[in-house]
């Protein structure tokens, strides 16, 4: 009989290698989810390991997902190199934009963005920057988003001329919003209940899904500038947003994931 022993700590022993996971027919550290790695490289590395180490069921993906995103729980943001990449997109934009605003969003809920994501292999991923080596939202996301909950336009401008539509570019450039709060993300669940068709109550099998998400309190700077809006706009500019993410960002908004606070990030001496 293998001996039982108790989960370690969460993060491991200060200052020590993170505790291995040991499995019958093979070994899969997922010690690489941490800060110093690329984490989307360590998840593809261990998934391809998990696969020729595990038997059955062990290895399906729901499973190595379930481990990957509660090993994210404690990923720590590198903040200090977020702020100076931040510092210098702040510099470069007033030096070419007559509009610029600084934007912090806080999520009061849950975030889910990009769940399929093609660079973090999870049954549900999140969307991570291949650079900074974080959670995000990407510009995409951010511009759908205005786009979609914008219910009246800005200094003269219909929200499809300041956000623009398919084949013709808006008034507003967006960039991506990359994290400003050390921890981000959290791992959350579903758990549908009835894959199997015509199935029985007693009979369902549910199986929950565990997947990261951005954690409530976490807060993201990004830009919205612009050449031809002018810089008198910019409070009508920013209430517009504002009205606009009230609608909620990313996926499952109907279910109360994305809901956010958007407030103008302090400028910098």
């Amino acid at each position: 009989m293998r001996p039982q022993r108790r989960p370690p700590a969460a993060g491991g022993p200060p200052g020590g290698r993170p505790p291995q996971r040991r499995e019958e027919g093979g070994e899969v550290a997922l010690d690489c989810i941490k800060q110093g790695y690329n984490v989307t490289s360590c998840v593809v590395l261990k998934l391809l390991e998990w696969m020729r180490v595990k038997r059955g069921d062990d290895a399906k993906l729901p499973r190595f997902s379930r481990e990957a995103a509660v090993g994210l729980r404690n990923f720590a943001v590198d903040t200090a190199a977020v702020a100076r990449y931040l510092e210098a997109v702040d510099r470069e934009l007033r030096s070419q934009f007559p509009l610029v605003l600084r934007l912090t969003v806080e999520t009061e809920t849950p975030l889910a963005v990009h769940l399929r994501n093609p660079y973090m292999p999870l049954e549900i991923g999140l969307a991570w920057h291949p650079v900074f080596n974080a959670p995000y939202i990407p510009a995409t996301a951010l511009k759908g988003a205005l786009r979609a909950g914008a219910r009246r336009g800005a200094c003269g401008l219909p929200p499809a001329d300041l956000f623009g539509n398919v084949g013709r570019e808006g008034a507003l450039v967006v960039t991506d919003a990359l994290p400003t709060s050390s921890a981000a993300v959290e791992p959350d669940v579903i758990t549908p209940h009835y894959k199997e068709p015509d199935v029985r109550e007693t009979e369902a099998k549910p199986t929950p899904l565990v997947f990261p998400v951005v954690k409530p309190g976490a807060t993201f700077d990004f830009f919205a500038a612009s050449r031809s809006v002018e810089a008198r706009c910019a409070e009508e500019v920013y209430g517009l947003i504002k009205e606009a993410l009230a609608e909620g960002l990313g996926a499952k908004t109907r279910l109360g994931y994305g809901i956010v606070e958007l407030r103008q990030a302090p400028r910098r001496p």
